[in-house]
């Protein structure tokens, strides 16, 4: 072997790997900057907040795209096409002034974002031997994730000492060296003659339902939910829309999704609990340093190191995970998960006095919990499916999973927003009518005080369902390496639960 392909996998590695933290990058940057982005487009924080969802939206539209685009085009032109759709994105957003052409931009960062998942995954599995398959997917989720755990520190701190713009402008150059990298390093492999036809009508309707279920998302507080017209027939419409892609899904030839796999209890359980993990998540990960900023006073850059810690835990910890799977069993680290999610939203208490180091503990444990969600559960979610379905389940899977991250961001805030109206009320309700105070000082602090309590209502909320998914993780889950006996599916027979037969 020459010296210049014994280099060729480590240089499709740095720029597939480069291409794929660089779009979750793009998502997490703005988490801790909504009064910045508000700023910039004449908008509201809460209309701001739309720069992450539609980013989310489009990210998980793009994951199911990726099959037949690769058997059409091949895998390197998809990449260079996903690198320079988001290298567009970057452009526009860096560029405009405008709150919808900001969206259209977010929307083709997050397409291409999506794109890159299951194609710079099956690509570093393609180039690695099987033997190192645990390891490359360590890599892999790592290159994933890591972003999701720096991107809003680095992103406070361009808004903060250069404007949020430069977080867009500096990511242009960055897109186009991933894409010269990976271009240079993919082998296109044969393709079939004739690639299967694209399921047009199936991703009309996917597209259309997801962007009616994302308007009733973004606009149902503001506009009063289904006490709205508006709300009320959009969401009709987003429910006929699905549920017409869902039909379509069952009797196509070629679908863009295969929804069969959820008649199996491991797939549609386990896939219900890395949902509520992930989107339990993603939720606190927008709400953290928006409050950090808009009630203890930290600019964008102090607010979003709040989520540095998680880092610090998630990826050692994901390391391990191909280890300490085959010790402890799946099942019972699937459990331990949540059990540290449990553990963190109930260390954790808020205060309008606090320092953001009084949180650094409950941070780090939720960083323990994300670090070790994704391998069990993917392992989990997979057990029982023939190993020749892998990549279908495993796209549908993840179409699923990045779309609850929508979820969590929205429940949460809507909660935070109706907890803190109540405690404020509440807190007035209280006050003697002569304070001492300047009225728009004492409603200053009362707004700072029931924003605080709300989310103090919301961590034990949090707690609570963390400790039920434990629990149903432990006693509903199967265990894979039962599975893995019967059906000879893909998960290694070396798992080895404790105190099995």
């Amino acid at each position: 072997m020459s010296l210049a392909a014994q280099k060729l996998p480590w240089l499709l590695f740095l720029g597939v790997g480069l291409a794929l933290g660089l779009g979750s990058f793009d998502g997490a940057a703005v988490q801790g900057i909504f009064p910045y982005l508000a700023g910039g487009v004449a908008t509201s924080s809460d209309h701001a907040l739309w720069t992450l969802t539609y980013f989310i939206v489009n990210w998980s539209v793009g994951i199911t795209l990726m099959p037949w685009t690769t058997a059409r085009f091949g895998p390197r032109r998809v990449f260079a096409a996903a690198c320079g759709l988001a290298a567009l994105g970057s452009l526009i957003s860096a560029s405009t002034s405008n709150l919808w052409v900001l969206l259209l931009s977010r929307a083709m960062e997050g397409m291409a974002a999506g794109l890159l998942v299951p194609l710079s995954q099956s690509l570093f599995l393609r180039a690695s031997p099987p033997a190192r398959h645990g390891l490359v997917t360590v890599l892999w989720s790592n290159a994933m994730l890591v972003p999701f755990f720096v991107g809003p520190a680095i992103g406070g701190y361009l808004a903060v000492n250069f404007g949020y713009r430069w977080i867009f402008a500096l990511s242009i150059p960055i897109w186009l060296l991933a894409a010269w990298l990976g271009a240079r390093a993919i082998a296109e492999p044969p393709r079939e003659q004739r690639p299967p036809a694209f399921d047009a009508l199936g991703f009309l309707l996917l597209y259309a339902g997801l962007m009616a279920l994302q308007i009733v998302l973004d606009n149902g507080e503001q506009d009063g939910w289904w006490h709205s017209r508006f709300i009320l027939q959009t969401t009709l419409v987003a429910l006929m829309l699905l549920a017409l892609f869902a039909w379509r899904e069952g009797s196509a030839t070629h679908p863009l999704l295969r929804f069969h796999y959820l008649r199996q209890r491991n797939y549609w359980l386990g896939l219900l609990l890395l949902c509520l993990g992930w989107a339990l998540f993603m939720g606190w990960a927008s709400l953290l340093p928006l409050w950090a900023e808009e009630n203890l006073g930290f600019n964008g850059w102090w607010g979003s190191t709040i989520l540095l810690p998680i880092g610090l835990a998630a990826v050692p910890v994901s390391s391990l995970m191909d280890r300490l799977h085959g010790l402890l069993g799946l099942r019972r680290l699937a459990s331990a998960c949540f059990l540290l999610f449990a553990f963190a939203y109930g260390l954790a208490y808020l205060s309008p006095m606090m320092s953001l180091a009084d949180l650094f503990w409950p941070i780090f444990l939720l960083g323990l919990g994300v670090g070790s969600l994704f391998v069990p559960f993917t392992l989990i979610i997979l057990s029982g499916v023939p190993k020749e379905e892998i990549p279908s389940a495993s796209t549908t899977s993840n179409f699923i999973r990045v779309f609850s991250a929508n979820i969590g961001v929205t429940v949460l805030e809507v909660l935070w927003s109706r907890w803190t109206a109540l405690a404020h009320a509440q807190l007035r309700a209280t006050l003697p009518a002569e304070a001492g105070i300047p009225l728009p000082q004492l409603l200053q602090h009362l707004d700072q005080l029931a924003a605080t309590l709300s989310l103090n209502n919301l961590l034990r909320f949090s707690f609570w369902l963390a400790l039920a998914a434990a629990l149903v993780a432990y006693f509903f889950l199967v265990p894979p390496r039962r599975l893995a006996t019967a059906t000879k599916d893909y998960v290694e027979l070396e798992e080895r639960e404790l105190g099995s037969t």
